[in-house]
């Protein structure tokens, strides 16, 4: 498929590094710094990788380049390889990895990030990343109930505590700072002095190290959700672990072909987004969207001339909203079928009342 120039040297090397213990994590996550500088790093619970256009020496399990490299970035955007599938954590960690880079690495984010909205916002399945506690308890084959502690006070941590109390746990939150989410708060310090709890939840970051489960009150089921493992030792009751969820998760029809779907429409959002960002103003599709944003653009001129006190922001948003709802079949029809003919005699006929006398419109190449 037609691409922007920037397509083809795009590339990602990835691993995969659930449930490491720190000590290998922080080798890893130091050796691919230094192997990729300039590169865009994405890290979470259960990867690790690299996006930039420098070729490696480097040893990575995945290695991807093009419309693969973009396909997978939008996917881990989009929840696809999430234990919860489809949750929206993910891509903020997406965004954030790509915080300040510029030029074709950061149009390729935002081609990325675009399509994995688009494909989430069709996708039926809605869930958050709290919904771990879920499987893990599926997958413990235990029931919901009892006393929770929630280790970690993060956005994981107070998302699982949230969804302890829908569950109808009596829920515990530990860290090192309140944060005043209407959970009953205990500082980590404390928690050894705890009797026993049904359900121990590690969300601890990266940068806390691992806590011995002696150390911790006795639980029936502890919860490892941390990358680096939150929990070394000995346990009292069953111990699980991301990997374990990932495990389950791939056993399961219903989660494979969830995920099937997911994936299908992430490579049709893709599709979409990069024919978005190839059609500039010498393209015939993009030379007609041009042509409708002047016509609204002289539309919004007149509107505010006869009304000089309007909000202009609101009518703008009013008009670009009016126009997209008015506009979008067609142009997707036009993309389509690839009726680049037709899209210039419209084009054409948008430019006829915003051109003045004499004035040449803009000429256009048919790709």
């Amino acid at each position: 498929m037609e691409g922007p120039s920037w397509l083809l040297g795009f590339r990602v090397c990835a691993w995969r590094v659930v449930s490491l213990d720190a000590v290998t994590m922080a080798a890893l996550e130091g050796d691919v710094r230094t192997a990729h500088p300039g590169a865009a790093i994405v890290t979470s619970c259960q990867r690790l990788e690299v996006y930039g256009f420098e070729p490696c020496e480097c040893g990575a399990p995945v290695r991807l380049e093009g419309l693969a490299a973009l396909e997978r970035l939008a996917g881990v955007a989009a929840g696809l390889d999430s234990v919860v599938i489809g949750e929206a954590q993910i891509a903020g960690q997406v965004r954030a990895a790509f915080r300040g880079t510029r030029g074709p690495l950061r149009a390729a984010a935002d081609v990325a990030l675009a399509a994995a909205r688009d494909a989430r916002r069709a996708f039926p399945k809605r869930s958050h990343a709290g919904h771990l506690l879920d499987r893990a308890l599926a997958t413990a084959q235990a029931q919901p109930g009892g006393r929770l502690l929630v280790l970690g006070t993060g956005a994981m941590g107070r998302l699982i505590a949230a969804r302890g109390r829908e569950l109808g746990f009596e829920v515990l939150l530990a860290g090192r700072r309140d944060p005043e989410i209407g959970v009953p708060f205990l500082p980590l310090a404390n928690v050894s002095g705890l009797g026993p709890v049904d359900v121990l939840a590690g969300c601890l970051g990266s940068g806390a190290g691992a806590v011995r489960l002696e150390a911790l009150p006795p639980a029936r089921l502890a919860i490892d959700l941390g990358t680096p493992r939150n929990f070394t030792g000995e346990p009292a009751g069953m111990v699980i672990r991301l990997a374990d969820l990932l495990a389950d998760e791939s056993r399961r029809p219903h989660a494979v072909a969830l995920r099937s779907r997911l994936a299908q429409a992430v490579r049709a959002a893709v599709d979409r987004r990069l024919a978005r960002v190839t059609e500039d103003s010498q393209h015939p599709i993009g030379r007609f969207r041009l042509a409708l944003e002047r016509v609204r653009q002289a539309a919004l001129a007149a509107a505010l001339a006869e009304q000089p006190t309007a909000d202009r922001d609101a009518l703008d948003r009013t008009l670009r909203s009016a126009v997209n709802r008015q506009f979008h079949d067609l142009t997707e029809q036009l993309r389509r079928e690839r009726a680049y003919d037709r899209a210039l005699r419209l084009a054409a006929a948008l430019e006829s009342h915003i051109t003045p006398a004499g004035a040449e419109p803009p000429a256009a190449a048919v790709r």
